[in-house]
């Protein structure tokens, strides 16, 4: 599988242009931008990719080792379902208790009348100015957009403390 997570890896970084990501960039760009998986999908191929040592965790940045970014990547390069679901199954015993708190985010705003990329923009916008999570930039757009976000607060906190 490690093969396959360089392979995954190198395909992101094409994909993104660059290959130092923060790791709210790594999941967001794999399930909302690129839509390879869900949100928690991601965060466990991001494990994975980091326990077999294609990427690395380092000041809070993730970066790739040596040698991914020289990877052969195959034309409109997409993970394969086994790979998804060999990461996920890898790392159940690491996977966080709190609920993806994301998705719900995106259906609230949704709920509110806001367009998926529109929301998704704002957060990203409104996290890099303001130097938050994404989870609590998401949570300041849907108040701004007048969603209920009260049931949103407490599993927020939980998915921005179990990093």
């Amino acid at each position: 599988m490690d093969d396959s997570l360089a392979v995954c890896a190198a395909a992101f970084m094409r994909n993104k242009g660059k290959d130092v990501f923060t790791e709210s960039d790594v999941l967001m760009g794999m399930s909302m931008d690129l839509r390879w998986m869900s949100h928690s999908e991601a965060k466990a191929v991001l494990a994975a990719m980091i326990r077999a040592g294609v990427m690395e965790r380092n000041a809070g940045l993730i970066r790739p080792t040596p040698g991914v970014a020289d990877r052969d990547v195959p034309v409109a390069y997409r993970p394969p379902r086994e790979l998804i679901d060999a990461a996920v199954a890898g790392g159940s015993a690491e996977r966080p208790a709190h609920e993806d708190v994301m998705p719900l985010m995106m259906d609230a705003a949704v709920a509110a009348g806001m367009e998926r990329r529109e929301f998704m923009s704002r957060c990203n916008q409104l996290r890099k100015d303001l130097d938050i999570h994404i989870e609590a930039a998401a949570l300041i757009v849907l108040r701004d957009a007048g969603a209920d976000i009260s049931g949103l607060y407490e599993k927020a906190r939980l998915s921005i403390m179990s990093r």
